[in-house]
């Protein structure tokens, strides 16, 4: 054996078995062992749901807890409830319940766009003068997410006229919007206005432009002094502010 010559690893090996063997120990490779490796578990059919699965279980999560909070008398409820108020009254109600569930969700909301007619463009009278406080579009608090018209702020007692002739079609209570007188104007037009106090038409009666329909309430859960405007044409909601006569 040359000292000075370099050996591979396979050589020194082959050597170390050869002075094993003269000793008495018989070499043999074993097969090597399989690496340990842990058996996952099964997950759970949580861990299963896509993404929108688990954004729709929280929305609905989300609703009954607030749905069951509003009952409750308990500290925790009415704490929970109270920040839910808040919510409603520190901006567009619009955007509360529902738009925070349509958040969560991860969807848009959206009114479909429609051309403006120009036949009708700035023909309809603005039934109360006011600034615009919840635009067309966009989430409906207990509605199926969309604000199929917009509110006016006004005050309490403040007439509401007839923005266009017409006949009313209906007078009634509508869960979201209070009071609400339901027009048809004809050529497939036709309006809603709700949050009345007080009313004074019936109906089947025939009105006039601007003719007195009765006046702005707190009937609507809101509790505030807005008046909902709501323009349809053939039965799909359109934004009222281009047909609204503009104001001087």
């Amino acid at each position: 054996m040359n000292p000075y010559e370099r050996w591979d690893d396979w050589e020194w090996e082959r050597a170390a078995q050869e002075v094993g063997r003269e000793r008495g120990f018989n070499y043999e490779e074993r097969p090597r062992k399989r690496p340990y490796t842990r058996k996952k578990k099964p997950l759970g059919p949580l861990y299963q749901w896509t993404g929108l699965q688990k954004k729709a279980a929280l929305s609905v999560t989300f609703f009954l807890m607030v749905f069951f909070a509003s009952k409750g008398e308990d500290m925790l409820s009415q704490g929970i409830y109270t920040a839910y108020q808040g919510t409603v009254q520190s901006s567009n109600y619009y955007a509360s319940l529902n738009g925070m569930a349509l958040q969560v969700l991860g969807m848009s909301i959206e009114n479909k766009s429609t051309a403006v007619d120009a036949t009708m463009q700035g023909k309809f009278i603005p039934p109360v003068s006011g600034k615009v406080m919840a635009g067309f579009g966009g989430a409906g608090e207990g509605q199926a997410g969309l604000h199929n018209g917009i509110d006016v702020a006004s005050a309490l007692g403040i007439p509401v006229v007839a923005p266009y002739q017409g006949v009313v079609t209906q007078v009634g209570e509508d869960p979201q919007l209070g009071r609400v007188v339901k027009l048809d104007f004809g050529n497939g037009w036709t309006g809603v206005l709700g949050n009345f106090g007080d009313i004074a038409v019936a109906e089947g009666q025939r009105v006039d432009s601007g003719q007195v329909l009765g006046s702005v309430g707190l009937s609507a859960p809101l509790k505030k002094t807005w008046l909902h405007i709501e323009l349809r044409k053939d039965g799909v909601p359109v934004d009222p502010l281009p047909y609204l006569v503009p104001a001087n």
